[in-house]
């Protein structure tokens, strides 16, 4: 089965990819901070753990932070123009 495109992963991914193209990755505190809508951690954590599920996010240690890496597939999958 093909993984879906929700708005919200459309949202979550596209804070990714600007925070990536800024040369910085989010841990899911500030991801949380940066959303446009409302969620409980919960809710974010299961829509990250899909999109890792899917390989479009990795997950990379830190210091004490897990930071938020899109994948190769992610810009090719939600078709940003800014794959490599």
């Amino acid at each position: 089965m093909r993984p879906l495109r929700t708005k919200k992963q459309r949202i979550i991914m596209g804070l990714i990819f600007k925070a990536a193209e800024e040369g910085c990755f989010l841990n899911i505190r500030t991801l949380h901070e940066r959303l446009p809508y409302t969620c409980a951690y919960g809710s974010l954590r299961r829509s990250i753990e899909h999109l890792e599920e899917n390989k479009f996010l990795v997950k990379e240690r830190a210091g004490l932070s897990v930071l938020l890496v899109p994948t190769k597939l992610a810009y090719d999958w939600f078709d940003t123009g800014r794959g490599s």
